[in-house]
């Protein structure tokens, strides 16, 4: 995927009929497109990272028992006379529950600067610029 990127924006493309790489003039608008495109990815991508509760998912799978979603007992013994003998197992947390409970918030996208916001700008022709987070300074 990135060396397709790299030869992009070098003005090449794969020809697949032909097995080989040819020259293709971008129009900017396309160019820019396919940069705002990238971007959001990869804001999505590094949204994800941050609010999926990583430390938790790992300790769920290496040991269930640390994050417990209840427990059972399960009778060992019982005879008249002699004390009860139970057994108390723990039931571990099921993956769903982990990431719902684990999860922080996701920062998300600006609201102005969503994907149907994008969709909807390319269906109107509207001029589209790429996606800048709130903390970024405005020129």
């Amino acid at each position: 995927g990135l060396s397709s990127l790299w030869r992009l924006f070098r003005g090449k493309k794969w020809n697949v009929l032909r097995q080989r790489v040819d020259s293709c003039s971008y129009d900017l608008d396309q160019l820019r497109l396919l940069v705002v495109t990238v971007q959001g990815m990869i804001h999505l991508l590094v949204d994800l990272i941050n609010s999926l509760p990583l430390y938790s998912l790992g300790l769920r799978l290496c040991r269930p028992y640390r994050l417990a979603a209840g427990v059972k007992f399960r009778v060992l013994e019982q005879e008249a006379g002699r004390p009860l003998r139970l057994l108390m197992q723990i039931n571990p947390l099921p993956y769903n529950r982990v990431v719902h409970t684990y999860r922080l918030p996701s920062c998300g996208c600006h609201p102005k600067h969503s994907w149907g916001s994008l969709c909807r700008k390319l269906f109107f022709g509207e001029l589209i610029y790429p996606w800048r987070q709130r903390e970024d300074k405005q020129d």
